[in-house]
């Protein structure tokens, strides 16, 4: 009981660390431009540049809980046919949860698609794409930079932590709990749940995080393309 209480502690520690410091940077970056009065920030901008100090937050915190970060990151080889099939892969990942809510939704009847409709337009508020600009912010922030950040957290620390203290099975499906709880919003936990266990997955099958990092990316393409083209 003790060593799981342990674990929880130190993952707990890793997760507050990841979402708690950015935010205090960012009120920080807000007071420092209300001083020269210029506070107004757009929801895209702000997304954008949490984003990016997550991403920092997250590089720390991936070197200091993986000392070989070299071999993991910098000389990882990526192959060429590994990507090709992780693309009929990002379609697949839609399959399981397309069935659950199936499920749940002759269970629980409209309520079910209510909140799940209402979790995609909370994650897509800020990215409206009525511009070129916010188009660009929505891409870098949502495709590029946010994938980047949660994969060295959710995978390259915590599933890789796991995995040093329980099974492999285990290590993918708490990773993947945890990622899907720290989406906050109830129409996003299963999905993004769902998610985590194809890139847990991926991660642990072919040993290079950046097969997850590139399998979220064109994951997280598809809802972005719909967005902007359906405007």
């Amino acid at each position: 009981m003790h060593k799981h209480f342990s674990i929880f502690l130190r993952i707990l520690g890793q997760f507050l660390i990841y979402t708690i410091i950015p935010g205090v940077l960012y009120l920080i970056g807000l007071g420092v431009l209300s001083i020269f009065e210029r506070g107004e920030v757009s929801e895209s901008v702000a997304t954008l540049v949490i984003d990016f100090l997550t991403l920092i937050v997250a590089v720390l915190a991936f070197r200091y809980y993986s000392p070989d970060v070299r071999n993991i990151v910098f000389n990882a080889r990526i192959q060429v046919k590994k990507i090709l099939q992780l693309i009929p892969l990002s379609f697949l990942t839609r399959a399981p949860l397309v069935i659950i809510v199936v499920i749940l939704y002759l269970i629980f009847g409209d309520t079910i698609t209510e909140t799940l409709d209402a979790g995609v337009e909370y994650q897509w508020s800020v990215f409206d794409g009525s511009t070129l600009l916010s188009s660009s912010i929505g891409f870098l922030s949502f495709v590029i930079v946010g994938p980047i950040h949660e994969e060295l957290l959710y995978r390259g620390v915590i599933q890789r932590y796991l995995r040093t203290k329980y099974s492999i099975r285990t290590s993918i499906i708490v990773s993947s709990i945890i990622f899907g709880l720290a989406h906050i919003h109830p129409g996003l936990i299963l999905s993004s749940f769902v998610l985590g266990l194809f890139l847990g997955y991926i991660y642990h099958k072919w040993d290079n995080l950046w097969y997850a990092v590139i399998l979220h990316m064109l994951i997280n393409l598809q809802p972005f393309f719909l967005q902007v083209f359906s405007k």
